[in-house]
C-alpha cells in the first residue's frame, strides 16, 4: 500500500505504537492547556511549535537555533543559486522563525521583513530565539493578503511559507496573490513557495506560477517530507543558468556549507520553456502533472511516526548524509 503523503505540518500516518500513543497523549494535554492557542513541546534538544496536536508548525535545536533541521527549509534557501546576496527578503509566515534566523545570520547586509497573521505565533518569538526587531529585521502582525499590495515593490526574495491548521492557505496560493508577489519583486527577484498536496492539486498552482513568471520556474521535493519547493524568478534567465552550472553551487559552499547546493541542482526540475513561448494552459498543466507524478511518489525517507522524525532531526555523529 502506498504510504500517505505528509508535510511537516501534519501528523504522522503510521499505525500507533506505545511510544507514539504516549507522544500523542502529551500533545493532547498541552493543547488542552493552551486553550486553542499554539503551544510548545520540548524534547531536548528539540523544541517544536504546534498549532494543534495534528499540526506541527516548526522545529528547532535549542542548542543551535539557526541550524535548518528540515530539508524543506534547507531547500528553500536554495534561493542563493539565483541571488547569493539579496538586499531585502520578505517572509509570508513566521512560524518558529527558522528561515528568519538563518537569513539574519548569513545575510548581514540584508533587510528582513516577516509577516505573520497569528499574534500568538509572534508571541513565541523569544522562545524560538528569534532576534529582536532592529534596523535589519521587522516582524509585522498582519494579513499578507492586505499588507503585501501596499508595499514598495523592492523585494529581492519573497518566501511564501504560510500554513494554518487546514494546511495551505488558499488566499495566499492563487492567481491574484501570485500576481501581487510578482509585482512586489525587483527584476530578477525570486518567489520561493513551500506547497504541499497531491500532484493534481499542485499542477494548477504550478501552471499559474509558470504563466505569471513567464516559465522561469523550477521545483524540487523535500527529501524528508512531501513538501514541494518552487522557485519562480521574475524577468531573468537565472533558472537556466543556475540549474546547469555546478560552479554556481561550488562558489557558495564556503558561506552555506549545510545547504547541499550541488545535490539541490541535481534534483531541481524544470520544463525548460523559454520566456517567449506561448504554451496552451492545458498542455502546460498536463506536462506539469506528469513531472510531479514522477517525483511525488512514496518515499522511504519520509518519517511515518514521531520516533522516526526525531531520529531524522538528530542523526548520529557518524551519519553525515542528513546534513
Amino acid at each position: 500500500m502506498a504510504q500517505t503523503r505528509q508535510s511537516l505540518s501534519h501528523r504522522f500516518s503510521s499505525e500507533s505504537t506505545a511510544d507514539e500513543s504516549i507522544h500523542q497523549t502529551t500533545l493532547s494535554t498541552l493543547a488542552k492547556a493552551a486553550q486553542g492557542k499554539p503551544f510548545i513541546l520540548d524534547d531536548v534538544p528539540l523544541r517544536m511549535m504546534y498549532l494543534t496536536p495534528d499540526c506541527m508548525q516548526s522545529v528547532m535545536r535549542i542548542d543551535d537555533p539557526t541550524h535548518l533541521l528540515c530539508d524543506y527549509s534547507r531547500t528553500m534557501m536554495g534561493l542563493v543559486l539565483f541571488n547569493p546576496q539579496p538586499r531585502h527578503i520578505v517572509l509570508i509566515g513566521l512560524g518558529g522563525g527558522s528561515l528568519v534566523k538563518y537569513c539574519y545570520q548569513y545575510f548581514p547586509e540584508c533587510r528582513i521583513t516577516a509577516v505573520e497573521i497569528n499574534a500568538d505565533v509572534i508571541a513565541m518569538r523569544e522562545q524560538f530565539m528569534i532576534p529582536a526587531d532592529d534596523q535589519r529585521l521587522n516582524i509585522i502582525h498582519a494579513d499578507a493578503v492586505d499588507w503585501l499590495p501596499q508595499q514598495q515593490g523592492d523585494a529581492d526574495v519573497i518566501f511564501l511559507d504560510a500554513y494554518d491548521i487546514n494546511g495551505l492557505v488558499p488566499a495566499l496560493n492563487n492567481k491574484d496573490f501570485y500576481a501581487t508577489c510578482y509585482k512586489q519583486l525587483n527584476k530578477g527577484g525570486i518567489l520561493v513557495a513551500n506547497v504541499w498536496g497531491k500532484p493534481s492539486t499542485l499542477a494548477p498552482m504550478l501552471t499559474m506560477l509558470h504563466q505569471q513568471f513567464l516559465h522561469q520556474v523550477c521545483w524540487a521535493k523535500s527529501a524528508d517530507s512531501y513538501n514541494l519547493l518552487v522557485f519562480s524568478v521574475k524577468e531573468s534567465d537565472a533558472i537556466v543558468d543556475a540549474v546547469t552550472q555546478q560552479q554556481v553551487a561550488d562558489s557558495l559552499i564556503e558561506n552555506h556549507p549545510t545547504l547541499e547546493l550541488g545535490a539541490l541542482i541535481k534534483k531541481l526540475k524544470s520544463l525548460g520553456y523559454q520566456k517567449q513561448a506561448s504554451i496552451p494552459e492545458s498542455q502546460l498543466s498536463a506536462a506539469l502533472l506528469k513531472s510531479l507524478r514522477s517525483i511525488m511518489v512514496s518515499d522511504a525517507n519520509v518519517p511515518q511516526n514521531y520516533a522516526e522524525f526525531k531520529a531524522l532531526m538528530l542523526p548520529s555523529p557518524t551519519d553525515s548524509s542528513r546534513y
